[in-house]
């Protein structure tokens, strides 16, 4: 890694701000609440994303964005991993960076100051029914200005305004800008593991797109310049969902008492937590390292982005599994909410890869196929 992580002293505060706020907005009581909300999150918290600039985080200036970069980004991820936000936020920035990546200048003027305030949501929909989930592998067709297909495992589809979704056209691929009130779109809802984010499977039945909703730039090459950002993205709130767990387990095992003394002091309990904190800076030292690199346009951005995915996804599934097994019989109810993180820890797993996945085209890259 040649890479060196760059957190300055005015990241340090947002990070300080970010956390002091989705601590007050963003209680694990208001998590729990929302589970059972039929739309999933709250309206007035997305308002409040958009007038603190985290909606438009990396759109530029010139669009109404606050212009920064994938370091911030990762340390608003990190802080709301942290609480479980229940906000298609995340989507959103995916949405929004494929869309600041591929548009021309008139699409990007006409969506990214929409997206900056939060008056448009957008998503980023990708994956098909089959499981692929790479713009080449696309099944969704675009012909004569009627767009069909299907998209499954969409983050936010249920209140998404705008999907953006790569597909075949005659000529290759690109990405089509699909409002979520055009016609023959519609949007069923998914039961899924993690039931503080809301995702949906997209139908697209002969949906008319004019050309000039198709993003300029092929899909394939806006999705190899989006991956190391939906990488770290996801890194970085997994990196924080683990810490979460780690700190409620700590407190858990300095008060809880077993044969006379807390249970943090017996070994059985101390090394397994001192193993997942290690995992977890590990993570984090990567997640920095990657949106460093991807501000800095470093030619192993991709390589640490996927090394970030790898990492914190494991670090994320250790350190709930150990949150459940430490709160001992209350852990296995679902009240400790430690089954939050654990629920979101899998449902986050395979997004944008796999552990697996990235460490075999890691392998790959290194020593070749």
């Amino acid at each position: 890694m040649t890479t060196t992580i760059a957190y300055t002293e005015e990241q340090a505060l947002l990070r300080d701000e970010a956390r002091r706020w989705l601590r007050e907005r963003v209680p694990v009581e208001t998590v729990r609440a929302l589970i059972g909300d039929a739309r999933g999150d709250d309206e007035s918290v997305w308002k409040e994303l958009g007038e603190l600039g985290w909606l438009g985080l990396t759109i530029d200036e010139e669009h109404g964005g606050a212009g920064l970069g994938a370091v911030e980004l990762a340390v608003i991820a990190e802080e709301s991993g942290r609480v479980l936000l229940p906000s298609p936020l995340l989507p959103h920035w995916l949405a929004a960076t494929a869309i600041g990546l591929g548009a021309s200048q008139a699409q990007a003027d006409r969506w990214l100051p929409a997206l900056a305030t939060g008056e448009v949501q957008a998503v980023w929909a990708h994956v098909e029914p089959n499981g692929a989930w790479r713009a080449e592998q696309t099944q969704a067709e675009w012909k004569d200005g009627t767009l069909r297909g299907e998209k499954c495992f969409v983050h936010g589809a249920p209140t998404a305004g705008l999907f953006c979704v790569p597909v075949r056209t005659g000529g290759g691929t690109r990405v089509a800008l699909v409002p979520a009130d055009a016609r023959g779109v519609t949007v069923e809802r998914e039961k899924t593991l993690d039931a503080t984010r809301r995702q949906g499977r997209l139908h697209l039945d002969r949906v008319p797109v004019p050309e000039d909703a198709l993003l300029e730039r092929p899909a394939e090459e806006i999705d190899a310049a989006l991956l190391p950002w939906g990488c770290t993205a996801f890194a970085a709130e997994s990196a924080g969902g683990a810490a979460a767990a780690l700190d409620m387990t700590t407190a858990y095992a300095a008060t809880r008492k077993q044969f006379g003394k807390e249970i943090g002091a017996f070994q059985a309990i101390k090394h397994p937590l001192v193993n997942v904190l290690i995992a977890t800076e590990h993570a984090r030292s990567l997640v920095y390292a990657a949106a460093t690199a991807i501000d800095e346009q470093g030619d192993d951005a991709e390589s640490l982005a996927r090394m970030a995915k790898a990492a914190a996804s494991d670090a994320y599934g250790f350190a709930a599994s150990r949150a459940i097994q430490f709160h001992g019989g209350y852990g296995f109810t679902e009240e400790c909410d430690a089954h939050l993180y654990m629920r979101r820890a899998l449902a986050s797993r395979p997004a944008f890869g796999d552990p697996a996945h990235h460490r075999a085209r890691i392998a790959d890259a290194l020593i070749g196929s």
